[in-house]
């Protein structure tokens, strides 16, 4: 048996694949080549692989080339990681800025109402606001108003910490890196809570100092020129007189954002309601001069008494509240009730006459006669002057006469003539025929009980068998007399009358002087039945001198 080398026994008992070792450790992998010329071993990988090489040889090639490559990638990865450590670091800045200023402080730069309160909180935003309120006033001056309001006279509270808590600051906190440069102003319109009767109270009573002596303003309106006959618009003026609840509204707006001076303009006065530019007004002066020409023209008889002209239309229109022009119908009536009824009534006026008798007499009062209807004639025209027409309207007469003859006789010819100063009665018939006479006994004058003069006509009371009760002058609680006559001819309501006298034995002559009766016209029994059959209801009655 031939015995091997030490050397070669050795090489041979480790493995040159890559298999593990009888030792436990992983072979370290390397290359090893044989000169041909030397012998000599070398370790150093060849710089050329023939085919013949080892498989082992190309992989830790490959596994070598791998290496070195990744480590290349990872120092180029790295370089990435600063900056998304900057961008992740500034996030959570501004994301917790954004909560900072939404729920806890407000933001650098911040104004509320025009206050900084940069990086406070609404607490304490609120401690210095209320303390600062409880010693708060408000003047306000202008327009003559002199007012001082203190926190203390209308019992004031801003509720500042509900209104501060309350500001939506979460827009503006997404925001918070431009508004720390541009600013971050704040409004807030506190809600203070307050006595409101305590407040209009002093708002009144300076109200009404400073309206004493003021000048009200005047609306736009149309006024008549008397000249030109027409109507024109009158531009409206300002006064100096203050609107209450004009101050009321400023003071209230001052309250609400703390002010402490409020001072007063011309938006505080009463201001006119119209202007002369408004097209009612227009329209209300076209109206008016359409209603001017509507003149009246007022006959009795066919005769004009009077003409309603321009002026007098002018004096009776009025605007309404609508601007729309109307007539005063109470005016009218007064009117035609007034001064045009005393030129027009013939009632109570003096005429002068000659009795069938031929005296002359003039004769005034009574009841007989003419007298305007004067609440017809002014509605009459007051619906011709609304629609603009111009006319002639015959005059209505709510009492008339036989003839329209002002200043004269204007019963008809049957009357009865009572001659006072005579004592003496005739009746006359329709043709003026005398058919009744008589003498009698009036009324006594030297104890204020004449028979009343004037121009009167029987009326309705007229009968037969009357008990007459006179006045209780004497005030002993009873009827001064009572007397039962059979004829009664009233012609003064139911108080003096033509009635027959019993118990006197004689009439005529200067009786009533001394012996008179207590108004009426005493007649012989015989007389007083004669008349009273030849009279009717309406018979006219003259009484006079």
């Amino acid at each position: 048996m031939t015995k091997k080398a030490p050397s070669q026994a050795k090489r041979s008992s480790k493995p040159t694949g890559t298999g593990k070792a009888t030792g436990g450790r992983k072979p370290r992998k390397r290359f090893e080549t044989i000169s041909s010329e030397q012998g000599v071993k070398s370790s150093a990988p060849p710089t050329h692989f023939k085919s013949s090489a080892p498989a082992e040889t190309y992989a830790w090639a490959r596994a070598n080339a791998k290496r070195r490559a990744k480590a290349a990638a990872g120092k180029g990865l790295g370089l990435w990681k600063i900056p998304i450590a900057i961008i992740s670091t500034l996030a959570v800045i501004y994301l917790a800025g954004v909560v900072v200023f939404t729920n806890l402080l407000f933001m650098p730069r911040t104004t509320i109402n025009g206050r900084d309160e940069s990086l406070k909180s609404a607490a304490d935003v609120a401690k210095t606001y209320e303390k600062e309120s409880s010693a708060y006033a408000l003047d306000t001056t202008g327009d003559n108003v002199k007012l001082t309001v203190k926190a203390s006279d209308i019992t004031l509270d801003y509720n500042f910490t509900h209104a501060l808590a309350n500001i939506d600051r979460l827009g503006a906190a997404w925001q918070w890196p431009v508004r720390m440069f541009r600013g971050n102003d704040i409004t807030v319109n506190f809600l203070p809570s307050y006595d409101e009767n305590k407040l209009a109270a002093a708002v009144k009573g300076a109200v009404n100092m400073a309206n004493v002596g003021a000048t009200p303003p005047t609306n736009a309106t149309i006024t008549y020129n008397a000249e030109s006959k027409s109507y024109e618009i009158t531009p409206e003026k300002g006064g100096t007189v203050v609107d209450e609840q004009s101050v009321l509204s400023h003071v209230k707006a001052a309250i609400s954002t703390s002010a402490k001076q409020l001072s007063l303009g011309e938006d505080a006065l009463v201001t006119p309601t119209v202007l002369s530019n408004d097209p009612k007004l227009a329209n209300a002066k076209n109206k008016a001069n359409t209603m001017l020409a509507a003149t009246q023209n007022l006959t009795v008889n066919d005769k004009t008494a009077a003409t309603v002209t321009a002026d007098q239309i002018a004096g009776w229109m009025v605007l309404d509240d609508t601007l729309t022009p109307t007539v005063n119908v109470d005016a009218i009536t007064e009117w035609t009730r007034g001064d045009f009824s005393e030129s027009v009534d013939t009632v109570g006026t003096t005429r002068n006459y000659t009795t069938p008798y031929g005296k002359e007499v003039s004769v005034s009062g009574g009841t007989y006669g003419w007298t305007v209807d004067g609440a017809a004639l002014a509605q009459t025209i007051a619906n011709n002057i609304t629609a603009g027409t111009a006319t002639t309207v015959q005059v209505p007469f709510s009492a008339t006469a036989a003839t329209y003859n002002p200043g004269s006789a204007d019963w008809p010819k049957r009357y009865i003539d009572a001659d006072l100063s005579e004592q003496h009665a005739r009746m006359y018939n329709e043709n003026g025929e005398l058919i009744w006479e008589s003498d009698f006994v009036s009324g006594n004058p030297s104890v204020n009980h004449s028979t009343p003069e004037g121009v009167y006509a029987v009326n309705n009371y007229k009968g037969r068998n009357q008990t007459l009760k006179g006045v209780d002058e004497n005030h002993d609680g009873q009827p001064d007399y009572t007397s039962h006559v059979k004829y009664w001819v009233p012609f003064v309501d139911n108080l003096v009358a033509f009635h027959d006298a019993w118990w006197r034995g004689s009439f005529g002559g200067g009786i009533y002087r001394h012996n008179g009766s207590h108004g009426c016209i005493n007649l012989p029994t015989s007389a007083a039945a004669e008349l009273y059959d030849l009279t009717e209801i309406g018979d006219v009655v003259v009484v006079h001198e």
